[in-house]
């Protein structure tokens, strides 16, 4: 089966085709412009440079969050198009579960923390993985950075773009806590396929329809318009 697999949750953009179990190609975007702006003509190119046409796609994936909500919405709304243009079935993938799933195989926690602006982070925590998914042992939660650090356990590896941006403090909470390395603090849309692949095998698909963003918390519009 084709599998399309689509991140657009945070500042990059990641798009990536797989055969089976195969990764055929994966195409990563991280100048910042709106999302909007390029992810149609990447996975056009990803899908040209396979030759696979999108009436040969099995099935597609994508983020469906926390992250930022322009972001989600693009992702989201491109892949309920194909969807429907296509007959493929969809899944979504926690944006968390992602970042996370390349430290699956550590012997120790893994961290996932994703800039949430307004001075918080997105923030879950993995330990360990069962049937090639990372195993979620504090659910996905919006917090100060120092509510966090407050929480992380002494031996750790932080991953995401809220870990890069409050780091201090988090060395400072837990001085032995480790950091991914640079290059891993992106979401890869190879690992969105990856977990995709399990869904995919067990036949667990989403309806097209119940396919929205996980926002976790409410948007500056709702708060607005509640007043809190």
């Amino acid at each position: 089966m084709n599998l399309l697999a689509v991140d657009t949750s945070t500042a990059s953009c990641s798009v990536a085709l797989f055969n089976g179990d195969r990764l055929l190609e994966e195409a990563v975007y991280t100048a910042g412009k709106t999302h909007s702006r390029h992810l149609m003509s990447m996975i056009r190119n990803v899908l040209e440079n396979c030759r696979c046409d999108p009436a040969d796609i099995g099935g597609i994936a994508v983020t469906r969050g926390p992250g930022t909500f322009t972001g989600l919405r693009i992702g989201i709304s491109t892949v309920k198009g194909l969807a429907v243009a296509t007959g493929a079935p969809v899944v979504g993938i926690s944006s968390m579960a992602a970042l996370a799933f390349p430290f699956s195989l550590q012997d120790c926690p893994v961290v996932a923390m994703i800039d949430a602006r307004r001075g918080e982070v997105y923030y879950a925590q993995f330990c360990g993985v069962t049937g090639g998914v990372p195993e979620l042992a504090i659910q996905v939660s919006v917090c100060a950075p120092e509510t966090a650090a407050a929480r992380l356990p002494d031996h750790a590896i932080l991953v995401g773009s809220g870990a890069i941006l409050y780091r201090k403090v988090f060395e400072a909470r837990c001085p032995r806590i480790r950091f991914a390395d640079t290059t891993q603090h992106l979401i890869r849309a190879s690992s969105v396929g990856m977990l995709a692949r399990v869904r995919f095998n067990q036949q667990d698909v989403d309806p097209v329809g119940d396919l929205i963003p996980e926002y976790i918390r409410k948007s500056d519009a709702q708060i607005q318009a509640t007043g809190h």
